[in-house]
């Protein structure tokens, strides 16, 4: 296996699984390489001959974990840069079989200026396009990509790029029905959280995470066969299409901290871990993803409320100070991206509004009550001012709602903001504002109070 990408999610994400497999006798062997060209991580794996600890702390099934789990499946570090003629001969090398990439979100680009004579100096989809055109001309078999960077239809957006590089460089319609018919890219869904670099025992590459993962595989068994994990970890599992499962996803774990940490921040809490210990506001989060989110996703009860279970106990991680203000970042497109949908379809399905998801949005506008202090949009909480970072057309729109007379009905008639009409959903105003006016009249945990206790 290659793996492009020498950060810290990769080494704590498929790094484990490959080692927990060959753990248990399933052996394979991975080559890491860097995509650009920062060399730290590299050199320091190089200096540990591929070895490194992963460091596994948090819950899981009600059990705190803190486990020290040791890396050793990594045969060679290889520098992209300065050694790209051993990419070129692992390439060549029949025994390669999967390639698993995580360049970032911006890594998988198209840069129509780049050229085949520049490499590696080039994209990370035009070296893998470098690369495969020599392993095509060396009659190498294909090869099935794993990329897993979060992006939708990770593997679709992979082959693009190299199919445009293929006509760019005018590489053939032989090569390019190679790519097509002999190499597969496969869509991935990945799910931990990894908080990084951590000091351990003298180890520069030991890095920490959470014991929670799922990798989400969009393929078919011939690809299985391939793989050298072992499936009988439940955690890396194949499907059909990843859309409803990226679903889940978002409106379930993302949702959850997008329609709580606002209003939980009103109400005094900093981190995540903290907000999970106030039985008021895990009632609320309990009621806003098993009575209003769950309804909205095709999948099976069960299955999403076992889901919903392992997000709220990932929450309550003693390992992971996660910082509310942190998550407020851009929370506007967040809501629009994770609850909106929620709102959406649970009124077309109950014929009724979601109570939680409409007291989030009366939270939100009370957390967006901004003024402009020397360039800085501010609030206040208490009698301390706090920053709202979002993009300057959203805060100084903000800015001018609440002088409006009615900031929720300003909030609701912006198209622009929601790319639909919410004023058009019947009774929403009304239940937002009374939501807002009792955040205004009686503060936040009162005005939650009547949502989860009272309603």
């Amino acid at each position: 296996m290659l793996q492009i990408g020498e950060g810290n999610f990769l080494r704590a994400f498929a790094q484990y699984f490959i080692q927990l497999a060959n753990n248990n006798g399933i052996q394979s062997r991975v080559v890491i390489c860097q995509p650009r060209t920062n060399t730290a991580v590299i050199n320091s794996l190089k200096k540990q001959h591929g070895k490194y600890n992963i460091l596994i702390r948090g819950k899981s099934n009600s059990r705190v974990i803190d486990e020290v789990f040791p890396v050793d499946c990594v045969s060679e570090c290889v520098d992209t840069c300065s050694e790209f003629d051993k990419l070129v001969n692992l390439f060549k090398d029949n025994s390669l079989d999967v390639v698993i990439s995580n360049t970032t979100e911006a890594g998988i680009c198209f840069n129509e200026q780049d050229r085949l004579t520049d490499c590696p100096d080039v994209s990370f989809p035009g070296k893998v396009t470098a690369l495969l055109y020599e392993r095509y001309n060396s009659g190498g078999s294909g090869i099935v990509f794993l990329p897993v960077e979060l992006i939708e239809n990770n593997g679709k957006a992979l082959k693009d790029c190299i199919e445009k590089y293929i006509k760019l460089w005018n590489l053939g319609s032989d090569f390019l029905n190679y790519v097509n018919e002999k190499c597969v890219f496969c869509n991935t869904l990945v799910d931990r959280i990894v908080t990084g670099h951590v000091d351990f025992d003298g180890d520069n590459c030991a890095v920490a995470c959470e014991p929670y993962a799922s990798w989400l595989i969009e393929a078919d068994e011939k690809v299985k066969n391939v793989l050298p994990f072992d499936f009988s970890d439940d955690r890396i599992t194949f499907v059909d299409s990843l859309k409803v499962y990226r679903l889940r996803k978002v409106r379930i774990l993302n949702g959850a901290h997008t329609m709580s940490v606002l209003a939980a921040y009103h109400m005094g809490y900093d981190i995540v871990r903290d907000m999970m210990h106030d039985e008021l506001l895990l009632n609320y989060i309990k009621k806003g993803v098993y009575d209003e989110v769950i309804p909205t996703i095709n999948l099976p009860r069960s299955e999403l409320e076992q889901f919903a279970d392992s997000v709220l106990e990932r929450f309550d991680n003693p390992f992971i100070d996660h910082k509310l203000l942190d998550i407020s970042l851009n929370s506007v497109s967040k809501f629009k991206a994770r609850c909106l949908g929620t709102l959406i379809d649970y009124v077309n399905l109950k014929k009724q509004l979601p109570d939680v998801i409409c007291f989030s949005l009366a939270a939100l506008i009370n957390f967006y009550n901004v003024r402009n202090d020397g360039g800085n949009f501010v609030s206040r909480r208490g009698g301390n001012d706090y920053e709202v970072k979002d993009s300057q057309d959203v805060l100084n729109f903000f800015l001018n709602a609440h002088k409006s007379g009615d900031v929720v009905k300003a909030v609701l008639e912006n198209k622009s903001l929601w790319n639909t009409e919410l004023m058009k959903i019947p009774g929403l105003y009304d239940k937002v504002n009374s939501y807002y006016q009792d955040i205004l009249s009686c503060g936040v945990r009162k005005a939650m109070e009547k949502v989860v206790v009272n309603e």
